[in-house]
C-alpha cells in the first residue's frame, strides 16, 4: 500500500511540474510571457544569474507547486497553504493560532488569498 501511495503522490508531483515552467537564470527565457492564458511570475534583481522565471497554467498549477516546493523560512513565516489555497497570515483570526492544528485554523471575514507574486519573492533568493 505504501508503495501505491507513493507512486501516485509521484506522478501528482510529476503532473503538476508538467503544466509550469522554471528557469533560473540572468535574463527572461524564451517562454516567457508567450501565451496570454499563464500566468507569469518573476524573482530578479537586475541581470543576477540568480533571478527566477515562473510560468503557470493557472493560479490552481501555482498553489500547487507553491505548497509542495516551497520550504523558506520566509515562505512560512508569511504564508500558510489552506483549503487550497495561500493566504498571508495575518488572514487567519487570532484564535486560529492557538489551534492544535490546521483542522482549527479559520480565515477572517473578507480574508483574500495572497499574491503570487509577494510569495515568489518570499521564496526567492532576494
Amino acid at each position: 500500500m505504501k508503495n501505491s501511495l507513493t507512486s501516485l503522490k509521484t506522478a501528482s508531483i510529476i503532473q503538476i511540474l508538467k503544466l509550469m515552467k522554471y528557469e533560473q537564470q540572468a535574463g527572461a527565457p524564451d517562454f516567457w510571457n508567450s501565451d496570454p492564458k499563464k500566468i507569469y511570475i518573476s524573482a530578479s534583481s537586475g541581470s543576477s544569474p540568480f533571478n527566477e522565471w515562473y510560468e503557470f497554467a493557472d493560479r490552481s498549477d501555482a498553489v500547487k507547486h507553491i505548497e509542495i516546493n516551497f520550504s523558506s523560512s520566509s515562505f512560512h513565516d508569511h504564508f500558510q497553504a489552506f483549503k487550497n489555497e495561500i493566504y498571508e497570515m495575518d488572514q487567519f483570526t487570532p484564535e486560529s493560532f492557538e489551534a492544535d492544528d490546521l483542522d482549527g485554523w479559520s480565515l477572517k471575514p473578507n480574508a483574500e488569498p495572497a499574491d503570487l507574486q509577494e510569495i515568489i519573492w518570499a521564496e526567492s533568493k532576494f
